[in-house]
């Protein structure tokens, strides 16, 4: 009942905002996404094959709804807001139920300096990963997805975003860890930078989280590139990581600064139990609606685990409009020595998906809708 009444009194802020007055220069705006699909897996479980045959959501896209504001300061000022909220359509159930707006929830500032934000926001990495894969690092088919295991939101979040100068913008973050008498414990680290030169897109971030007592750092670096060749693009995406993820799956990373539950701990890692994820992939606008696509992904533990890892997907879109889009994958994953990678989506629903025993192969395809609003 709290969040019913939180968002009553949100919708109406919306419709109070945008109806002129003394409001004529600010807008808010209402937007969201309803992904789901029909998805089917197939690996050794527990020593017997297992198939899995469900109604899940999140496939190209995760589930949500969002405010996002705008108020004219005037000389060129501007206060913006961003409020979004994960959710599982098939079940109506929030993505996260110990906090209404997972996905965001900060406020800024900005002008001819660029833009100050403040609060929990989307990391960087998260945002070019989705530019750097043919996929759109989602669905079953994404390997890149399934191996680098980036951070995709971070908590007390402060970050700088410059003006785009000769189409080249970089970004600082710095994320406070909230523990008293030290400012390293439990805080996060981020510089970023992409450009556009005509048709090549060039992406890097780097990003540093320790634990509460900073005697742990997980360290992560992506960087890739996207060519436009007139009927699609051809990508090159890596991604380099520490933290051990060898014998569980790619989506071990839980909480520097709270990424999901805050009672999750930021996992350990060794010093030199680096992971490489390298992706390729491209696309082809075969009509203007219509799309196919493909990827060969790779992780390589450099542990003396050896758990390395390959995956191969195709993907086909269909646009039934602006805003709605149809989609098919399939999907073939397969693990080394005792490692146990597993297809995912855009985000984790539990119950959705198979993890392989050590050392086994997966399977995967998705017949899905996206709508967007």
């Amino acid at each position: 009942m709290k969040n019913i009444s939180t968002l009553r009194r949100l919708f109406a802020l919306a419709c109070g905002v945008s109806s002129g007055g003394a409001f004529a220069q600010s807008s808010v705006t209402l937007y969201g996404v309803l992904d789901t699909f029909v998805g089917y897996q197939s690996a050794q479980v527990g020593g017997k094959s297992t198939q899995l045959v469900t109604l899940a959501n999140n496939g190209e896209m995760t589930s949500r709804w969002g405010l996002r504001g705008v108020e004219d300061l005037g000389s060129g000022y501007s206060v913006r807001f961003d409020l979004e909220n994960g959710f599982d359509p098939s079940t109506g159930t929030e993505q996260n139920s110990f906090r209404l707006f997972d996905r965001q929830a900060w406020v800024g500032l900005a002008g001819n300096f660029g833009e100050v934000r403040f609060g929990r926001q989307n990391t960087p990495m998260f945002v070019y990963g989705t530019v750097l894969d043919a996929f759109g690092s989602a669905t079953y088919g994404s390997g890149y997805n399934d191996f680098a295991n980036w951070l995709s939101r971070v908590d007390n979040d402060i970050s700088y975003i410059s003006p785009k100068i000769a189409n080249t913008q970089i970004e600082l973050h710095y994320s406070a860890g909230d523990v008293p008498g030290a400012l390293a414990g439990n805080a996060v680290y981020q510089a970023a930078m992409q450009s556009q030169q005509g048709p090549l897109y060039l992406a890097g971030a780097y990003l540093n989280a320790a634990n509460a007592t900073n005697s742990h750092r997980v360290q992560e670096i992506m960087a890739g590139a996207s060519y436009d060749y007139g009927q699609g693009k051809v990508y090159l995406a890596w991604f380099r990581a520490n933290e051990v993820i060898s014998a569980t799956t790619g989506n071990a990373l839980a909480n520097p600064a709270g990424k999901y539950d805050p009672s999750v701990g930021p996992v350990g890692n060794v010093p030199g139990n680096y992971h490489s994820t390298f992706s390729v992939s491209a696309d082809y606008l075969i009509t203007p609606a219509l799309s196919a696509g493909a990827a060969y992904a790779y992780i390589k533990d450099d542990s003396s685990l050896g758990n390395n890892a390959e995956q191969i997907g195709a993907i086909v879109n269909y646009s039934l409009s602006k805003r709605t889009q149809l989609y098919a994958v399939a999907s073939s994953l397969k693990n080394f020595r005792s490692a146990q990678f597993r297809m995912a989506g855009a985000s984790i629903t539990l119950g959705s998906l198979l993890t392989p025993d050590s050392g086994h192969n997966e399977l995967g395809a998705q017949i899905g809708i996206r709508h967007q609003f």
